[in-house]
């Protein structure tokens, strides 16, 4: 994957020895961020059902994972990246400026699921090309601009919006917002297109193979993987089973229609959405580093046993602390901070499986956790919001997330995976 390239866009250095071709695709990943936190945000409040947008949230949340997979296998096999990108970058691009347009719940669904795909098809990818641009000593740099510019455009968008819906209030439309959205995504796939070029794979030759033997060679892989990898995929199987939509939260938390939340006046609808959004983010943003830094030390085991108490503790602050204002905030907290334990999540996954079968084995937990997350709130949180309460909705998926628990002390206590036949993966 760390063939050198020789084109020579690639091969500019700016800041830190870091390539020009990858400045430009962390700034394109923060323009789509910043979208796609305002759309995110916003949609909650669009005048439809509250359990029904929590429900289309999680299920194109899930729907994505899966793109996100199949995408990362397909562009392994073409070797090439930048297509796949750009037809995501499109793909978000032309749905956030549907968005703009659309006038029914219909039209609004279609919309959200095509940008769904899009995001998924250039997740993988894009991490697949960072790791083509950049050597091996450096991938922890590389990795860290991207996502450090990434939730920087996150926690910038939802800001935005504090600042649009604070000072203009009702003025501001979501037809508004969704269009500068649509165009800010427009920007990043026009850098991406110009900015960026294809890396080259000086050994790699065009694939003439059928899509038989690469299924084949699929499956051979897949047998490949040792038990205690599909051990650590079943706990986290049932995790992100107790994972839910971001809309679900931002519903819950605007059920009484306030007009203030912890003293501050709402304006607008929206502006407690972009609150709730801009504190996870910020959260998230300072605790992500220091926490997947602590995670290297020890048994990996205690920090999947920290990401399952933060999330229980999360939901059950909204279950039985929801009715006051502080309890909601108490449950984005322990939200935001397990969220921040994303990348340990990553680097316990990771050190289940030899160096060479990583790809296959990230493909196998996108695929699982889209699944598991699209049963979450397409079924579980989305039918017991609406037959019994909001509440109970979020105590109900406690109940995967401690069958999840009950898995660790099974799962093999390992350092990152070493294979003596391969070069050792170092941590970077």
């Amino acid at each position: 994957m760390n063939t050198p390239n020789t084109l020579n866009t690639n091969s500019i250095r700016l800041f830190c020895g870091i390539p020009l071709a990858l400045w430009i695709l962390s700034l394109g990943m923060f323009l789509l961020n910043c979208s796609s936190v305002i759309v995110f945000t916003c949609l909650p409040f669009l005048s439809f059902k509250k359990s029904t947008i929590g429900r289309l949230e999680g299920v194109v949340e899930g729907l994505s994972l899966i793109c996100r997979a199949a995408a990362g296998l397909l562009s392994d096999v073409v070797k090439r990246r930048k297509r796949f990108l750009l037809v995501g970058y499109g793909i978000c691009a032309i749905a956030r400026l549907l968005l703009a347009a659309a006038s029914s719940f219909e039209s609004v669904v279609f919309a959200r699921v095509v940008e769904k795909i899009g995001n998924g098809i250039q997740a993988s990818p894009r991490e697949a090309l960072i790791a083509d641009i950049a050597p091996v000593k450096s991938l922890g740099k590389f990795y860290g601009l991207n996502k450090a510019l990434g939730m920087t455009g996150s926690t910038l968008g939802s800001s935005l919006l504090i600042f649009l819906f604070f000072f203009y209030g009702k003025s501001v439309t979501f037809q508004q917002i969704f269009l500068y959205s649509g165009l800010l995504a427009c920007v990043s796939f026009v850098m991406l297109l110009f900015g960026v070029k294809e890396v080259k794979f000086l050994n790699h030759s065009p694939s003439t193979r059928s899509f038989g033997d690469i299924w084949t060679a699929v499956l051979q892989d897949l047998k490949q993987l040792p038990w205690n990898f599909w051990k650590v995929i079943l706990c986290i199987f049932f995790l992100k089973m107790g994972y839910f939509s971001g809309a679900f939260m931002m519903n819950f938390a605007a059920l009484k229609n306030p007009t203030e939340f912890l003293g501050i006046p709402l304006n607008h609808p929206g502006q407690l959405g972009a609150m709730i959004m801009t504190f996870q983010n910020v959260l998230c943003a300072m605790c992500s580093y220091p926490l997947g830094w602590l995670s290297d030390y020890g048994d990996r085991r205690r920090t999947v046993f920290l990401c399952n108490l933060l999330l229980l503790s999360a939901m059950m602050s909204f279950g039985f602390l929801g009715h006051w204002q502080w309890g909601v905030l108490l449950g984005v907290l322990f939200y935001g901070l397990q969220y921040s334990l994303q990348g340990a999540l990553m680097a316990f996954l990771s050190s289940s499986m030899p160096a060479h079968l990583q790809g296959t084995g990230f493909g196998v937990f996108f695929s699982i956790s889209g699944t598991a997350i699209l049963i979450s709130n397409g079924f579980i949180m989305g039918t017991v919001w609406e037959c019994y309460s909001p509440n109970i909705a979020f105590l109900a998926v406690c109940i995967p997330v401690i069958i999840s628990l009950l898995f660790l002390p099974f799962i093999k206590v390992f350092l990152p995976y070493a294979d003596s036949s391969l070069p050792v993966k170092k941590n970077c």
